[in-house]
């Protein structure tokens, strides 16, 4: 992926940053001269955005990986970021979309690494020798650019008639692995019609 593709990936980010570079410098102007704050100390947003959705495009210009989320929240004091229902789509031509949903989550501050807390739901859509694949968890870690996510807590992952639980597990979207790394049990259900 070379630097200009890579700066057009996040070009939709751009209204972002500059509606936080107006909100701090508004934040700069109203306060008082001789009453300097030291928000260093402070825990408290900087930036708060509401039904956030963004989109990084792929090299051909099509739509790959689409965020959205209730509400996103800055700190500045630590550059930490959290999402309220966040709502991810990893789209790929080659590969089936994967739709991941939780009730909390953070952003790193480079935009790299996405984690997803409470009610952690992962979906792939079924592909052309595959079903429908659903992971649920309390947690997963993932970092969208390597299409990977691993996770250290209990998981339940479903697929056709089988359910396997374990701890802690592994998965890499491009490669179409998932490594469960503990007490893994499994179970098929037959439907009966």
């Amino acid at each position: 992926m070379t630097l200009a593709s890579r700066a057009r990936s996040w070009l939709p980010l751009l209204p972002l940053l500059g509606i936080l570079a107006v909100t701090y410098w508004l934040d700069q102007k109203s306060q008082p001269e001789g009453a300097s704050v030291d928000n260093s100390k402070l825990h408290t947003p900087d930036a708060i955005v509401d039904n956030l959705k963004a989109v990084t495009l792929s090299q051909q210009g099509k739509p790959s990986f689409i965020m959205s989320a209730k509400q996103l929240v800055h700190y500045a004091d630590d550059d930490s970021t959290t999402l309220v229902a966040p709502d991810i789509m990893s789209l790929s031509p080659i590969h089936p979309d994967v739709h991941m949903s939780a009730n909390k989550g953070t952003l790193s501050s480079k935009g790299d690494v996405i984690e997803l807390m409470e009610d952690v739901k992962i979906v792939r859509k079924p592909g052309k020798n595959s079903g429908e694949l659903m992971v649920t968890t309390d947690y997963i870690k993932l970092v969208p650019e390597l299409e990977t996510a691993q996770t250290h807590k209990a998981v339940t992952v479903i697929e056709n008639n089988n359910r396997i639980s374990a701890v802690g597990m592994e998965m890499d979207n491009k490669a179409r692995i998932i490594k469960l790394l503990s007490r893994v049990r499994a179970s098929n259900a037959t439907n009966q019609n």
